[in-house]
Formats: C-alpha cells, structure tokens, sequence
C-alpha cells in the first residue's frame, strides 16, 4: 500500500480513536478530541477536574448572588483560575473570554442558560447539587472521558472505594437512623438518602432516616418539623464563618428534648466540605470527619466536632 495513504488512515484511526461522546441531562455531547480548556460553573465539577489533575480555565468562583465562592479546602488549588461569575450568575461574557472548548454545568442551577452556554462551547450538563453520591460517581468518570482522563477517573473512583470500605470497619451495626442538615443563619434543609452527603453517610454504613420526598432529595424543615421527625441522632452542617439558626433554636426548651440531643449524639461537620465541593477531593475530607467525630460509631461527638 502506498506509504502516504498508510500515513493517512493512521492519522484518521488516531482522530476518530480520540473523539469523545458522553450523555448528560440535555442529551450528548461531541467532541472530535478531549478537551483541554474546561470552563466549570459548579464547584464539584471543579474538585473533580483538579483530582484528574486537569487545570480549568474558568470556574464559578465569585461570590455574586449570595455565594461564599469556592470552599476553603479547593480555594489554594485555583486560587488562579480566573472566575466566570458565581455558581447563581455565572458571567458569559467571562466564559467566552476563556475560550473554552468545554463548559460543565449543573443541570439544577444553570439549566436555563443551556442555549446560551452552548453557543459558547459544547456544554455537558449535570445534576449535581441534586445527586446522590452514585450519580457523582457517574459525573467523574464522565468528566474523565470527556478531557482524556478516564483511566485517572477509574483509578479516582477505585480509591475511593477502597477508603470507604475502611471506614466502614468503624461503623457501628445497628446503629439509630440520622438526620442531616444544612444549617444557615436563616434556615434548616435535611439531606434524605437521595443527596449527597445523605446518601455518602449511608455508603458508610450508617441509616438515613429521612427518604426522598417527591422529587426533593433535600427541603427545608422548621424546628417543630424537626421534632415531629424525632431524630436520634442529628448532623449539622454548619459554616465556620456563621452563626446558625440552630443556635436560636437551642433556647427552646423543646430542642432540648428532642432524642439526639438527649442521647448527646448531635455533630457539627464543616458543610464546606460536605455540601459544597462534592467531588473526589472533598470526599477524602469527609471520611476523616466521619470516622473523626465518632459518628460511624454511635459515640458521643469528639472535640471539634461537638455542638
């Protein structure tokens, strides 16, 4: 065969072996080759990007509509990426600027923008502030496939099953079902079995106690509806740099008789690192917590983690 049409099929094998196509919640998205410039709008897709050791090159790090932009634990690693606006109002003229040739974006908070987003570049499109730690698993290695990195993704997500199944040894059995929630200056959300931090808790071993409701795999609650739930065990995702609701709540005599206060199994876990990131990085931080605080044990709170 002519050595020049043997140098072209090579060269058409090696093009069509490196084009990529991945499903997302808006359909599939085309690439003739992984990405190299990934513009990121939700800080999982962020955490997840770094763990595979891909640099964006925007994300949604400003502190626009209420966000506190990026968590402490992930701020270091992209303290030079340069923002495209916040999670709520990403900015597209800050991500045309960054030439991307791949936007991720969540499917919960963004879906809207989906048109607009694709003008600028392929997007793909995630659930990712409403998925459950199965469908995070997913989003990794399909963020693998879609910047080249799927072998590290699979690695990623072997890791992370072999730290699981250790902390699993700490976990008491038969333990009593928990309650998680996010806690704000003005409100309280519970986590069911269906989001994230819900369901990772139960992947640890321990019982969530509060099933999806409808389509909400998180909702808020009011201090009476907390205690109608009559948790035996209570974990409070709380901001550092904030003074929670619960804190009000705590002068109420009738917080103090609900069932987890009066065991003395009430945590406080850095919700920066469990409701936030959401990604390979984040997760690591969350079984030191887990395994830390004493709650896989059923044990009174250690220390920090005390509330």
């Amino acid at each position: 065969m002519n050595k020049k049409i043997v140098s072209l099929t090579a060269l058409f094998t090696v093009a069509f072996a490196s084009a990529v196509t991945v499903k997302h919640e808006m359909g599939s998205v085309d690439l003739k080759a992984p990405a190299k410039r990934v513009v990121a709008l939700e800080y999982s897709f962020i955490d997840t990007l770094v763990a595979l050791g891909v640099k964006p090159v925007g994300g949604a790090l400003g502190n626009q509509g209420g966000d506190r932009g990026a968590p402490p634990y992930l701020a270091p690693r992209v303290k030079d990426v340069p923002a495209t606006g916040s999670r709520a109002q990403p900015s597209l003229e800050a991500i045309a600027a960054a030439r991307p040739d791949l936007i991720l974006a969540d499917a919960f908070v963004q879906k809207e923008l989906f048109p607009q987003l694709g003008k600028l570049a392929p997007t793909a499109m995630f659930q990712s502030r409403r998925a459950d730690v199965d469908g995070l698993n997913a989003q990794t290695l399909a963020i693998g496939q879609l910047v080249g990195r799927e072998k590290a993704a699979r690695q990623l997500l072997a890791d992370q099953l072999a730290l699981v199944g250790k902390a699993r040894a700490f976990t008491k059995k038969n333990a009593p079902a928990f309650v998680a929630a996010v806690v704000t200056p003005k409100t309280v959300t519970v986590h069911t079995s269906g989001s994230f931090a819900g369901s990772f808790l139960e992947d640890l071993g321990r019982k969530n106690a509060l099933p999806v409701k409808g389509d909400q795999t998180q909702y808020e609650v009011s201090l009476e509806s907390l205690i109608a739930i009559n948790p035996q065990t209570l974990v409070l995702f709380t901001a550092p740099d904030e003074t929670p609701i619960t804190e009000t709540w705590k002068k109420n005599p009738l917080w103090q008789k609900i069932p987890a206060v009066v065991r003395g199994r009430v945590y406080q876990f850095n919700r920066d690192n469990w409701t936030r990131g959401r990604g390979p990085l984040a997760l690591k931080l969350m079984v030191k917590e887990a395994i830390d605080s004493r709650l896989l044990q059923d044990a009174a709170p250690a220390g920090n983690f005390k509330y």
